[in-house]
């Protein structure tokens, strides 16, 4: 008993955050702020992203923007993707949920892609899930890329040539 209300004063003591955040971290236009290790010594560095994420709708009770309906998107040209692109782009967008060839930082959520291409899934169909994977799952928590405007179509065109070339 004298553990359990030990561990539970320290528990109730120390706070939920390991790092105050700094006042203008906030999800508001511009303004978002990115974590990065200082190396060494414990403690992180908070630097604006190179973008603004506010168009991220997120699961906050505070976020009150209306999400886009699901989004269809026809293919009506040859993907002629940059599969070297594509490549970069799955490590700056994918390797979150995904493990990519080449890491061995498991995915947290989404399948693995190394030998993407023995699913022989069509391109249409692969952008289409890289575009709004709502289409084919309203329950899916992949973000859908192409509707809020988060990659531009060449991007995912780029993404799809580099998936299907995964042997």
């Amino acid at each position: 008993m004298r553990f359990t209300l030990v561990g539970l004063i320290l528990l109730l003591a120390t706070p939920a955050w390991g790092v105050d955040l700094p006042p203008d971290a906030s999800v508001s236009g511009g303004k978002t702020m990115a974590a990065k290790v200082i190396v060494n010594s414990g403690r992180l560095a908070w630097t604006p992203y190179k973008r603004d994420l506010g168009r991220w709708l997120t699961l906050s009770y505070q976020d009150r923007r209306a999400t886009p309906e699901p989004t269809p998107f026809e293919m009506k040209a040859p993907t002629n993707g940059d599969a070297a692109r594509g490549k970069a782009l799955a490590w700056q967008w994918c390797i979150t949920c995904h493990t990519l060839p080449g890491d061995d930082w498991p995915g947290t959520v989404g399948g693995p892609m190394a030998k993407y291409k023995q699913f022989k899934h069509p391109d249409a169909l692969v952008f289409q899930q890289i575009f709004d994977a709502r289409i084919f799952n309203p329950n899916t928590v992949m973000p859908a890329y192409g509707t809020f405007g988060l990659l531009a179509e060449q991007d995912i065109r780029d993404l799809v040539a580099y998936l299907q070339n995964l042997e």
